[in-house]
């Protein structure tokens, strides 16, 4: 009888020990958090993080969604995606449609690591912490890390030397082709690209969709609903915000990739304006599917001194647009589901109205000519950095060498009013959207590249005489940089009957893709593959251009084609 008591005052004791231990909230932190934000979370601690995560919350699915290349001074690493909601499913085919699902991504620029640590903490809070009530509106899908090389170099490019947010065009990057390949697989709603810039008054800035193909709606959208609020939201935290502002040398546009010479930039006025119309970052690139699409740029010095205070900017930003969107989700989820039937309504047929823009530029606003914005002066001073390592007078000094000064204690927030101020966006060029586009078979690495965009791909199986719209080659004038389209073309369309070899493709604007395809295979586009060399689609004066327009219904033997 002893032995019995005694068996369940030890079991009593147990029991009140586990509900004392497991009736806790349970604390985990970040790799960062535990580092005191001494240093950069790197692959491994990704790695052990997540699978503790994973382990404690049902609401949290850890997978590898990709793998970076391998490289002689970098062995590759995988790329690993939390899908967080609510019925802790893994599945795009099982997952509550009723809500709108947000794609966020950080760390395509390696030297950018707050919004990686930011999205750490994001999918700890939302799946074990304070955030959690959010997954009864939203459904997240988070990929922390999308340049582990980057991250461990503390370098703007990947292992191929790529910048990936100038990759979304060509894909040539893993990590590219893995958010987009999530984006295809998942279709979010809202995606959000995090970033940093240098350091500015505006502690976060988000930037929306600006291309012309995408719908007016979405950017007004963003402008007047989710603004305002996030302002609001971030404004009680006492941290500034403003729209996502960009500076350029006048008539220069390096959002394609170039690097300019400082000869072409001297003696050029700054202008001002919103980001890029390019479809070749990762805001306009899943935005052109009818997305609810954003930017983030954060303040950054990239120093880790001030690695806590900038990862705590990114990650208020990212939940006050998460907040912003779940008191709007009804509305997002009704909106983009709408624009997005329409959009594939409206490629199925041919009308001359239904356009796509091709060349975009950016141009002032008449009844806004200027902007006010605040900015930081900070007194001069004549230290330049500080030493991390002895040198002696005369020998070379390399960048990872020297840190930034600490910054001054004192300066002052100054007014400055912008004259070059151009925030609107004007169509130069466009082009009646065709049913599709016929691409010859020895053009196979157009077709690797629209397969890594998930763009359905048919395959001729018999030869066959058609009607066709050719461009024949009126002048052109050949770009000097890769990654900038031909400097003149001079085009006229021409309707010819051509033979459609068996092996040859057949693209099909009938697709969620439908705006974006047009870009890509048109040779006047700004955007569009003629722009980058490894195509080898500039074609010479008098000639006619290898893609052709199908503007009617034409009869064709077709399969879906499968790369092996």
């Amino acid at each position: 009888m002893r032995a019995i008591r005694r068996a369940l005052v030890i079991i009593f004791f147990l029991l009140g020990y586990y509900n004392l231990i497991f009736s806790q909230p349970i604390k985990i932190l970040t790799p960062a958090e535990e580092a005191n934000f001494l240093r950069y979370t790197q692959t491994a601690e990704i790695e052990r993080f997540l699978s503790s995560l994973d382990y404690f919350s049902p609401e949290l699915n850890v997978v590898i969604a990709g793998r970076t290349k391998p490289v002689a001074s970098f062995d590759s690493r995988y790329l690993y995606l939390a899908i967080i909601n609510e019925e802790g499913l893994a599945s795009p085919e099982k997952l509550n449609r009723n809500k709108p699902t947000v794609f966020i991504f950080a760390s395509q620029h390696g030297n950018e690591q707050s919004g990686k640590e930011a999205a750490l903490q994001l999918i700890r809070d939302l799946s074990l912490g304070e955030l959690k009530p959010l997954l009864k509106k939203l459904n997240f899908l988070i990929l922390p890390q999308a340049n582990p090389y980057g991250n461990w170099f503390d370098v703007r490019v990947n292992e191929q030397n790529l910048d990936l947010n100038r990759d979304h065009v060509k894909l040539e990057a893993e990590a590219t082709a893995t958010i987009h390949r999530i984006f295809m697989t998942w279709l979010p709603e809202v995606t959000l690209d995090l970033h940093e810039k240098g350091d500015d008054y505006y502690r976060v800035s988000l930037g929306c969709v600006s291309n012309l193909n995408i719908s007016p709606e979405l950017q007004q959208f963003s402008r007047q609903i989710l603004f305002p609020e996030i302002n609001k939201a971030l404004d009680k935290r006492r941290i500034t915000f403003f729209e996502y502002l960009v500076s350029q040398e006048m008539g220069i546009d390096s959002s394609a990739g170039v690097r300019y010479s400082p000869q072409e930039l001297a003696g050029r006025e700054i202008m001002w304006r919103y980001s890029t119309t390019d479809l070749n970052d990762g805001r306009n690139s899943l935005g052109i599917f009818e997305t609810l699409s954003f930017i983030q740029e954060c303040s950054s010095r990239h120093d880790l001194p001030t690695l806590a205070e900038r990862t705590r900017w990114q990650y208020y930003g990212v939940r006050s647009l998460l907040e912003a969107v779940a008191n709007h989700g009804d509305e997002v989820l009704k909106m983009v589901n709408r624009l997005r039937k329409n959009l594939i309504e409206k490629a199925s047929v041919f009308q001359p109205d239904d356009i796509i823009h091709l060349r975009m530029s950016y141009a002032r606003d008449d009844k806004n000519p200027t902007l006010t914005i605040k900015r930081f002066e900070r007194p001069e001073s004549p230290i330049r950095g500080i030493l991390k390592v002895d040198k002696k007078a005369g020998d070379y000094l390399l960048a990872n060498e020297i840190e930034p000064a600490p910054a001054p204690t004192q300066f002052k927030i100054i007014t400055e009013v912008i004259k070059n101020w151009f925030p609107l966006v004007k169509s130069e060029l466009s082009v009646p959207r065709p049913l599709g586009y016929i691409i010859p078979a020895q053009h196979s690495n157009i077709i690797e590249t629209l397969l890594r965009h998930r763009i359905k791909v048919e395959m001729v199986t018999q030869d066959r005489m058609i009607e066709v719209e050719a461009y024949e080659i009126i002048d052109i004038e050949p770009s000097r940089y890769d990654y900038l389209p031909p400097e003149k073309i001079e085009v006229r369309p021409k309707t010819i009957q051509t033979l459609v070899r068996k092996g040859d493709f057949y693209v099909s604007c009938a697709q969620l893709a439908a705006n974006l395809i047009p870009c890509l295979l048109e040779p006047q586009s700004q955007y569009g593959l003629i722009r980058y060399w490894s195509y080898n689609l500039v074609p010479e004066k008098g000639n006619i251009y290898a893609l052709f327009r199908v503007i009617k219904p034409v009869d064709l033997s077709l399969l879906p084609y499968r790369p092996w």
